[in-house]
């Protein structure tokens, strides 16, 4: 029997496993939704013939990428439909993502979701905004986000942390949704984000003027996803052996009358008695109007939490200590006076486009701003898949440009025609309205007012989604995963993060990064093989070689004894990923 003829009926085999277990997950699923949680029609996208018949793959696009040379971060920009974009990075970033921000389609009836229903409808066709009236609105829209949250999971780091934007009109579903994908226990909390002063002209029996953003933790039980928003930089930070931090007037409060056992002297190191309204910013000490919030008799079992401590003017003043280096954030709102609002968005594309109109309802800048300061770290990776004008791209640019960090953004959006938001000319989402605003804001431009806006800095790599292949995940030939390796060289330099090109030619790929190179042999005959092994041998940096194989082995020995060489193999491993997805 020929070698092809037994791989093709292992393969059907193997298929026929996956299929059988994929139906199996289904039932389970449909169980638990007998039980407890949250259930609807999950109806097929039209998108999903695009996997059922090829293999997602990326593709650079040189003539879009943004090169400095200033030793910055190089950032992905990655245009396609989100859940193929999804799929590949599931290769590139399992379990890399530091923070994930998405702000995705409200379904408000009028905010351009449409759902490509894979069957044939007449009254609703494929491609149109989803109407309020829909008999399956929530249907598409679950549909739609549980595909990409499941995604989005397996790319969430140890620490990482999910954050999304939502409105009245899906934070029911969307709550229950992500109890059921992230665990309800690693539901962190519902920030309000108060993101404009007045109502829409909608508004009729209320007027609402906030919107929301869930937050949930990949595993909320890990130290480290958060860091801690410091509301008053009044008090010290002592450098202690369990680096405590003390916070003056958290044990005071202002009380409208007087309290028994809560007024009370505490005694300073010179002698002096505090008492609580001697701890009012403006110096008044009027009896009554304050109290200690611990009683005499709390205060006596554990003052060892407390510090009595001069402030610089040389009052007397009370601080509790806070473990764990600084206080939590005290308040879950985000109020527009500090993160912005949907009009500050607005102002800041204008500033960078001029009068013309190119996307509606931009996020604030500071609203993700802020969202940075409360996750992740100065070198994190921030992922957007809902990217739309550039939002979050502009807002790690501006975090790196005030700390000197290095956090990496990657994001996914497709190339959409807007409906030109009243103007004659329209505007695809990618090309024409997120990679300007990115190339603007890392090389510089000028403003509405004609002034010169200095450039951020940093590189930029343009990818996009493409397919390979002429079967499903399920049914992959021996020419299909050719054709996987033959394109897979751009998807392997990502998942390495050597994002820049060295060497290219018919049969091998060489990519690199400051401190990295990424050799990949991608050919099945090995002709040039020799060729390729002289040429990593000569790199001066350490080396991950990706080498074809049928199998899972790359058959090799000439980097046995190089210890700065790792060698692994294509396309299999990538195949294993897109057979998980698809098992889902």
């Amino acid at each position: 029997m020929e070698k092809d003829e037994i791989r093709k009926i292992l393969g059907d085999k193997d298929n026929k496993i996956l299929r059988l277990e994929k139906e199996l997950e289904r039932m389970k699923k449909s169980l638990r939704n007998e039980n407890y949680g949250l259930a609807w029609i999950d109806v097929p996208e039209a998108f999903e013939d695009d996997v059922e018949n090829k293999l997602p793959i990326i593709t650079a696009v040189p003539t879009c990428d943004i090169k400095n040379d200033d030793n910055k971060a190089t950032h992905l920009l990655i245009e396609g439909e989100n859940y193929h974009a999804l799929t590949c990075l599931n290769y590139t970033h399992k379990g890399k993502i530091d923070v994930i921000y998405i702000d995705p389609p409200y379904n408000t009836g009028s905010d351009g979701f449409r759902y490509k229903d894979k069957r044939i409808l007449d009254k609703y066709p494929d491609g149109t905004e989803v109407p309020t009236d829909h008999p399956l609105r929530h249907s598409y829209w679950l549909s739609f986000m549980r595909k990409r949250l499941e995604l989005a999971k397996d790319l969430l780091s140890e620490k990482g942390v999910i954050f999304i934007s939502i409105d009245d009109n899906e934070f029911a579903q969307l709550k229950m949704l992500c109890d059921q994908i992230f665990d309800e226990r690693n539901f962190v909390t519902s920030f309000i984000w108060n993101q404009k002063l007045t109502g829409g002209h909608d508004s009729k029996n209320v007027n609402t003027v906030h919107e929301y953003v869930f937050c949930y933790a990949k595993d909320k039980t890990k130290e480290g996803a958060f860091n801690k928003i410091i509301s008053d930089n009044e008090y010290p930070e002592f450098d202690e052996a369990r680096q405590l931090s003390f916070k003056w007037d958290s044990l005071w409060t202002v009380s409208h009358g007087y309290t028994k056992n809560c007024d009370y002297p505490i005694v300073a190191p010179d002698g002096t008695e505090v008492y609580p309204w001697m701890c009012h910013k403006d110096g008044k000490k009027v009896k009554g109007v304050a109290r200690w919030f611990w009683s005499k008799e709390t205060y006596n079992k554990d003052k060892d939490l407390l510090l009595v401590r001069k402030d610089k003017k040389g009052n007397w003043k009370v601080y509790k200590k806070v473990y764990g280096g600084t206080p939590i954030p005290y308040k879950s709102i985000f109020d527009r006076d500090v993160v912005g609002g949907t009009s500050t968005g607005k102002k800041t594309l204008e500033n960078i486009f001029g009068s013309i109109k190119v996307f509606d309802n931009p996020k604030s800048v500071e609203l993700i701003k802020h969202i940075l300061a409360i996750a992740g770290s100065k070198n994190s990776f921030v992922l957007d898949f809902f990217a739309g004008s550039g939002t979050t791209g502009q807002a790690v640019l501006e975090m790196n440009e005030a700390d000197q960090g290095t956090r990496q953004f990657i994001l996914c959006t497709n190339d959409q025609e807007l409906d030109g938001n009243g103007e004659k000319v329209k505007h695809k989402i990618c090309s024409d309205v997120c990679h300007p605003r990115l190339s603007k804001v890392i090389g510089g431009y000028k403003n509405s007012k004609k002034e010169k806006v200095q450039g951020l800095g940093g590189s930029l790599k343009y990818y996009r989604v493409g397919f390979v292949g002429e079967h499903s995940i399920l049914n992959t030939n021996d020419k299909d995963k050719l054709a996987l390796a033959h394109n897979a060289c751009e998807l392997l330099a990502i998942a390495e993060n050597t994002l820049d090109g060295v060497t290219k030619n018919s049969h091998f790929e060489i990519f690199e990064n400051k401190d990295r190179h990424t050799a990949i042999y991608f050919k099945e005959s090995f002709d040039k093989f020799d060729d390729f092994t002289k040429k990593v041998l000569s790199l001066k940096k350490p080396t991950t070689v990706y080498i074809f194989s049928w199998e899972n082995d790359p058959f090799v020995d000439e980097f046995e004894d190089n210890p700065s060489i790792t060698v692994k193999t294509i396309p299999e491993p990538i195949l294993e990923i897109y057979r998980r997805i698809h098992n889902l």
